[in-house]
C-alpha cells in the first residue's frame, strides 16, 4: 500500500468514513449538483449520482420540494447543521421515513464550499412509535406519565393518553399543565405523599382514589403505579381504571340484597303483628265506647293502631313480587294529574308546582297507581322542604330511549354527608318518619327498570331525578 503523508491523512480518513459509513450520504456543490454518493445511499435508495443530477433528485417526493429548497435558504443566515424527519422515495416507488441531517462544509475562512446530506432509514422506528401511540391512546384505561426528583417532588404530566383527557374533560394541553395532586380530590391530599413514598420505594401498588374532572365531577378510580428510568430520569407510569360502573353495580347489588332481605323479614313480621293488632283495635273500641269521658283516649289509641297498621302495609309492599299490572300509559297526563292533586297542598305554603315539558306525549309501560305514588312521595317531600313562595319545578326531558323527570325544590337541601344514605332501610330525617317512603319508591322505579337519584340543587335545594324507559 502506498504510504500516505500527514497532509493527505485527513482527506483519506474522510473518504474512508464516507465510503464505509452505514448511513446514506451524498455531497452537493454550491450549485446543488451531486458530486458524490456513497455505496450505502445507492444500496438504500437504488438511485446513482447521475440519476440524482439528471432526474432532479427523484428520491424527493414532489410535494416536498419546497421543504427541500427552504433548508438551503436557512444556510444563508446560519452555518449550523439542520436535522429533520421526513419522507423519501426509493427507486422501486416505496416511500420510507428518514431522519436527514444536512451540514454545510465550511473552509477555515468561513466560506461554505459544499453540503453533506446524511440520511438514516427510521421506518421501523416510526412504525414502532405509531404502534405504541395507537396502543397508548386506544387503551380503555387512563394512562399518565410524570417525573419525580430525588426529594420526591412530582412534575407536571409528561404524557397522557386520549382516554385520560376524555374522562377528566380536559384538552391534552390543559392536562399537561397539571400534576397528579391537581386532579385528585382535595380531601385526599394528605394521603398522596404517603402513597407516593411507597411507589418511590419500588412497590407496585393498587390504590382506590378519587379524581376530580374539569366540571367538578368526582370519579372513583383504581390506580396502578410503577416507577421506571428514562434517559437517567425517575419516571412514574400510572394506569387508572374508572370504578364508577363497578361502584354503581355494587351499590345496586347491595340495595337488591337489602330489598330481598327486608322483604322476607317484613312479610314474617307483618303477619305476626297484624293478627293480634286487629284484636287489640277491636277491644279498644269496645272498652272505650262505654265511657264518654275517655273518648279522646280512644281516638288516640285507635289512631296509633291505625298508624302501625299503615306501616305494616308498607312492609308487606316490600315483600310483594314485581309489578305485573303494567299498561302503556302517557307519562305527561299522569304527571299533570299528580301535580294538580298536590298543588292544593302546595298553595297552603304559598308555593306553586310548575311543569316544564317539550314532548307532547311520552308513552311508558307502567303500573299507573304505583308510579303516581312515587311522584306523590317526591312532591310531598319537596313541598314540606320548600320555604314560602319558593316554587317547585318539574322538568320532563327526553333522552334517546329514556325519559328523565327532574323535580327541583329550593329548600334547605340534603347535607352531603347523608346524601348517600337516602333510601337506606328505616333512615329518615323527619320527625316521626319511618324511612320506608323513599325505599318503596326506589323499589317501584326499580321494578319499572328505571333509576331514582338524589342530588344537591346549587346554591340551595334538592334535585330528584327519575329515569324511565320509553315505550318504543
Amino acid at each position: 500500500m502506498e504510504k500516505i503523508s500527514k497532509i493527505q491523512l485527513p482527506q483519506y480518513s474522510l473518504y474512508s468514513y464516507l465510503e464505509y459509513s452505514p448511513d446514506a450520504i451524498y455531497i452537493l456543490d454550491l450549485n446543488k449538483k451531486v458530486v458524490y454518493v456513497n455505496p450505502s445511499f445507492i444500496q438504500l435508495y437504488g438511485w446513482s449520482k447521475d440519476d440524482l443530477n439528471n432526474l432532479n433528485f427523484p428520491h424527493i417526493p414532489s410535494e416536498l420540494y419546497n421543504e427541500w429548497a427552504g433548508i438551503f435558504q436557512y444556510f444563508d443566515h446560519k452555518k449550523e447543521a439542520v436535522t429533520l424527519d421526513t419522507v423519501r422515495k426509493k427507486r422501486d416507488g416505496e416511500l420510507i421515513s428518514i431522519s436527514i441531517t444536512i451540514s454545510p462544509l465550511v473552509e477555515p475562512d468561513g466560506q461554505i464550499t459544499a453540503f453533506l446530506c446524511l440520511s438514516r432509514d427510521v421506518t421501523e422506528y416510526k412504525m414502532s412509535e405509531q404502534k405504541y401511540y395507537r396502543l397508548f391512546n386506544q387503551a380503555n384505561d387512563s394512562i399518565f406519565i410524570f417525573e419525580y426528583n430525588d426529594q420526591g417532588k412530582v412534575s407536571n404530566f409528561i404524557d397522557v393518553n386520549d382516554t385520560a383527557c376524555q374522562r377528566l374533560g380536559y384538552s391534552r394541553q390543559e392536562l399537561l399543565a397539571k400534576s397528579p395532586p391537581d386532579i385528585g380530590d382535595p380531601s385526599l391530599a394528605d394521603q398522596f405523599d404517603l402513597n407516593f413514598r411507597s411507589i418511590v420505594q419500588g412497590q407496585t401498588i393498587f390504590i382506590e382514589w378519587i379524581h376530580v374532572a374539569k366540571d367538578g365531577t368526582r370519579i372513583p378510580v383504581e390506580i396502578n403505579s410503577k416507577i421506571f428510568k428514562l434517559n437517567n430520569k425517575n419516571m412514574v407510569i400510572a394506569i387508572v381504571r374508572d370504578l364508577t360502573e363497578r361502584k354503581r353495580t355494587e351499590e345496586l347489588l347491595r340495595k337488591s340484597e337489602s330489598f330481598s332481605l327486608i322483604g322476607e323479614l317484613s312479610a314474617g313480621i307483618a303477619h305476626e303483628i297484624r293478627n293480634p293488632l286487629t284484636s287489640i283495635r277491636g277491644f279498644a273500641q269496645l272498652l272505650f265506647s262505654e265511657t264518654e269521658s275517655i273518648q279522646s283516649y280512644r281516638d288516640l289509641v285507635i289512631s296509633e293502631v291505625d298508624r302501625i297498621n299503615s306501616i305494616i302495609g308498607e312492609l308487606l309492599f316490600l315483600a310483594k313480587p314485581q309489578c305485573s299490572d303494567l299498561i302503556d300509559k302517557d307519562l305527561i297526563p299522569l304527571l299533570r294529574q299528580t301535580i294538580t292533586l298536590l298543588n292544593a297542598q302546595a298553595h297552603l305554603t304559598e308555593n306553586e308546582i310548575v311543569m316544564e315539558t317539550n314532548p307532547g306525549s311520552l308513552y311508558i309501560r307502567c303500573a299507573e297507581n304505583k308510579l303516581k305514588q312515587v311522584f306523590i312521595n317526591i312532591l310531598k317531600n319537596a313541598i314540606e322542604a320548600s320555604p314560602k313562595g319558593a316554587g317547585i319545578k318539574v322538568k320532563v326531558i327526553r333522552r334517546k330511549q329514556c325519559v328523565l323527570v327532574r323535580f327541583l325544590d329550593k329548600g334547605k337541601g340534603i347535607p352531603a354527608e347523608i346524601l348517600s344514605q337516602i333510601g337506606s332501610p328505616f333512615f329518615t330525617t323527619k320527625s316521626g318518619g319511618t324511612g320506608l317512603g323513599i325505599m318503596i319508591s326506589q323499589k317501584i322505579i326499580q321494578d319499572h327498570h328505571g333509576t331514582l337519584h338524589f342530588a344537591a340543587n346549587k346554591p340551595k335545594g334538592t334535585i330528584v331525578e327519575v329515569m324511565l324507559p320509553i315505550k318504543i
